[in-house]
């Protein structure tokens, strides 16, 4: 007897199962978010729609309403999925508390910047589920092991996690700019600040040649270091 699905048979009595014709497989939420990325991959955020998402997976929209209650809901999975991607293969917390938030960070920037077009939100919204919760955690430990008491590591974390997800949501807007308008952008300050006046613009003519792009890693990279700076002097404090 063939082992082969009813429904790839080439055998036109193969018995089919007692279903809808044209019933398509199964949705999951993991299945729905993937499509998700894609659609806002391709075509923007702007096109996010439950009936777009419903076409990529070739199923009714009803079918996705059983697992999102709204496109905000499933916005906030989106973000979710990148708290996900960013904690994907972090190694066990270590002696260096200052190393494990750099690392983390980066890994952050990093994952939202492959996915700008959902990214470009993350700064203004709370997913509240799982993963956040395992980096807010992850975060605080830090902060607790730097010898802060657990009002300051709870104020930390706020300024630290706020200023990475502002960072890299600013970062990833600027990378979900259409093509045309991003290139502009960064023209600009290869181009328009380079010819203001020095009479009208003493300070900003003399550094006009080292301004760094808008999209230099560096500037991330930099900024990190500011913070992390700030928060091992303020824990040498504490722990004088």
């Amino acid at each position: 007897m063939s082992t082969s699905s009813p429904r790839l048979s080439a055998d036109p009595y193969t018995p089919r199962p007692k279903s809808r014709p044209g019933r398509k497989p199964r949705l999951h939420p993991d299945m729905i978010i993937d499509a998700a990325f894609r659609v806002s991959e391709r075509h923007g955020a702007q096109a996010l729609t439950i009936q777009a998402i419903g076409e990529e997976l070739g199923a009714h929209p009803t079918a996705i309403y059983r697992h999102f209650r709204d496109r905000d809901d499933l916005m906030l999975a989106l973000l979710d999925a990148l708290h996900a991607e960013s904690l994907d293969g972090v190694p066990e917390p270590s002696d260096d508390w200052v190393e494990d938030l750099r690392d983390l960070a980066r890994r952050t920037h990093a994952a939202f910047l492959r996915h700008p077009q959902i990214a470009q939100f993350s700064g203004v919204r709370t997913a509240r589920r799982e993963h956040e919760y395992r980096k807010v955690d992850r975060v605080i430990g830090c902060l607790r092991r730097a010898g802060f008491d657990d009002v300051d590591a709870a104020r930390y974390y706020r300024v630290f996690s706020d200023f990475i997800l502002a960072y890299a949501a600013q970062d990833a807007a600027l990378a979900a700019l259409a093509a045309e308008t991003r290139a502009a952008d960064l023209k600009a300050w290869d181009v328009n600040y380079r010819q203001l006046s020095e009479r009208e613009y003493p300070n900003i003519t003399a550094v006009a040649h080292a301004l760094p792009s808008l999209d230099d890693p560096a500037n991330f990279a930099t900024a990190l270091s500011l913070m992390l700076d700030a928060l091992r002097a303020r824990a040498a404090t504490v722990r004088g």
